[in-house]
């Protein structure tokens, strides 16, 4: 059973704006959970390093923390989406296109 976080900070509203997504695979219909589950697994999602951020970001640059629990092996990523791997850019915006905050 996996679960995938996704929660978005930054832009003008900062702190306050944050959103949170949290998608349990197992809920959702299998053609939906198997298209994340593919661009997770291209991203190399679990090999990649805690921090893909920018050196020096703007106040209004989103920042997105991504923690995947995959039934004990779990790992959390934060990143600004022009750092990320187009995989991970593709998992990020299938995310905040089909699921609704928490």
């Amino acid at each position: 059973m996996m679960r995938l976080i996704l929660t978005c900070t930054g832009g003008f509203a900062g702190p306050a704006g944050a959103q949170t997504r949290t998608i349990d695979l197992a809920q959702l219909p299998q053609d939906q959970a198997s298209q994340l589950e593919k661009l997770l697994h291209a991203s190399d999602f679990f090999t990649l390093p805690p921090k893909l951020v920018k050196e020096a970001p703007k106040s209004w640059d989103f920042q997105y923390d991504l923690e995947v629990d995959d039934g004990g092996k779990a790992h959390c990523v934060r990143y600004h989406l022009d750092q990320a791997s187009p995989s991970l850019k593709a998992l990020t915006e299938k995310l905040n296109d089909e699921v609704e905050p928490d």
